[in-house]
């Protein structure tokens, strides 16, 4: 869900629907590949409230552009086919890699609620490009974006390719319309501070999404879709949650449970025709807790063993000292110094 600062130089001149593509592919991709896996058209459709064509344009829009890159799926029948959206240098891998980490690159954090907000939604496509540029700009110092009047208006107009009124008009949007930054003018110069509606809210209030959170639910709709299950919003959460509730258990087992929720909900339809199929959650949550109890248990390995025992010497490569304190301490007493 973090959109890298140097995307941000590519999207002046992009379409709403690219603009909206963008944002929902950055929001449900793996951070560390940079992909949303399984993009389907109509969940994109139904998000941003356009129609099936747009999302096409959109895509290969953005594709010409340089922007992403995609390839696209087919399920098993050939009726299905989805997309695996990459936003080329927005991968964030993990730390030790020879990438970039998350120390060495900036970028605005997607997840905030402003970002899906329908207000956010609404708004043109360079609306949302300077909401995202007054984000980084604010965000960075801490204290709000500050730049000179005359300067400010011929560094945007030029950008953006408009006029000094059509800023102002945009200005007017961000912060009277949908109140997502204060905007003052004080000495000469334009002050711009988000407001606190970009503050992600905690965890158990409402609208509170970690990155994998977005990213789970993506994988789940993925295999609902590839499988043509028609779901709600109850069914599909609980499904979701298994996921969580049986994390530590497929864990213990040295087991993925993204990957065994996938099989689960392959097998919760199995002998339903095509156009027949719904979820339960229920009958994945069986078929679930079946995989799990037919995987062997991993015992502890005697070289899992030897590195637990290793971990106690935290010297690294240099050996552990023996030394007789007692005899040290005796010998300082009695030292002339």
């Amino acid at each position: 869900m973090k959109l890298k600062y140097r995307i941000l130089e590519k999207l002046h001149n992009v379409s709403n629907s690219e603009m909206d593509l963008l944002v929902w592919a950055v929001q449900h991709s793996d951070e560390t590949s940079g992909t949303m896996y399984g993009a389907y058209y109509k969940d994109y459709c139904d998000e941003y409230d356009r129609c099936k064509q747009s999302f096409y344009n959109a895509l290969y829009g953005l594709a010409d552009k340089g922007i992403v890159t995609f390839r696209r799926n087919q399920n098993d029948a050939g009726t299905t086919s989805d997309y695996d959206i990459t936003v080329n240098d927005n991968a964030y891998p993990w730390k030790g890699s020879s990438e970039a980490t998350y120390r060495n690159e900036g970028y605005v954090d997607l997840a905030s609620p402003v970002f899906r907000s329908g207000e956010f939604k609404s708004l043109k496509a360079k609306e949302k490009y300077l909401a995202l540029e007054f984000r980084k700009r604010s965000f960075e110092t801490g204290k709000g974006y500050k730049h000179g009047i005359r300067a400010f208006y011929d560094a945007w107009d030029k950008t953006l390719g408009v006029t000094d009124r059509t800023v102002r008009g945009y200005i007017h949007s961000l912060s009277k319309v949908c109140g997502f930054f204060s905007v003052g003018i004080k000495d000469g110069f334009y002050r711009i501070t988000s407001r606190i509606c970009f503050k992600k809210p905690a965890k158990g209030q409402e609208g509170h999404r970690y990155d994998q959170d977005m990213y789970n639910e993506q994988a789940v709709r993925m295999d609902l879709n590839r499988d043509n299950i028609k779901y709600d919003k109850t069914g599909f959460d609980d499904t979701v949650f298994l996921m969580y509730q049986y994390a530590s258990a497929f864990a213990k087992k040295h087991a993925d449970v993204k990957t065994y929720l996938s099989a689960a909900i392959h097998n919760s339809i199995s002998g339903h025709k095509w156009r027949d199929r719904s979820l339960s959650a229920p009958i994945v949550h069986h078929h679930l807790k079946a995989i799990l109890d037919g995987l062997k248990d991993v015992p502890e390995t005697q070289s899992a063993k030897q590195n637990s025992k290793s971990k106690k010497n935290r010297f690294n490569s240099f050996g552990q000292r023996d030394n007789d304190y007692g005899e040290l301490e005796s010998l300082l007493l009695n030292s002339t110094i």
